[in-house]
């Protein structure tokens, strides 16, 4: 009875593991694609800065929206910079629970980082109009 207890619980713990793995390596996936979205655009938040700021030095009345907008970049690329390493710490560990926890809640962090850089763009894009 023992034996057949603690064979149960192997089979038990890696059919766990396995269904971990899966799901870590699904995640994983998901929130890399997310990176891998918003990266260009981060990239070229500095240049979209410049832009609006130039564009506030000739116009007096336009440097507070364009402050606000520089705000809003800024915000946008440094939460990128802040998530990516988070990123890579947690796709390198150790299949399990805990890694599936934290690839959650880096996709629910990835996807709302996003939405930020893709709204301060369109900011930016509509004030150089």
């Amino acid at each position: 009875m023992k034996n057949l207890l603690a064979a149960l619980l192997v089979v038990f713990s890696f059919a766990c593991t396995d269904k971990s793995a899966e799901e870590a390596a699904k995640l994983k996936e998901e929130t890399f694609k997310i990176h891998d979205e918003v990266m260009p655009i981060s990239m070229n938040l500095e240049d979209l800065k410049t832009e609006v700021m130039k564009k506030a030095e000739t116009d007096t009345t336009l440097k507070k929206t364009a402050l606000e907008i520089s705000l809003a970049l800024d915000k946008a690329y440094n939460d990128m910079e802040t998530w990516m390493p988070k990123l890579g710490e947690a796709g390198d560990m150790k299949d399990g629970e805990e890694k599936v926890k934290a690839l959650t809640a880096l996709k629910v962090e990835g996807e709302q980082l996003k939405q930020s850089t893709l709204d301060a763009k369109k900011k930016a894009e509509e004030f150089l109009k």
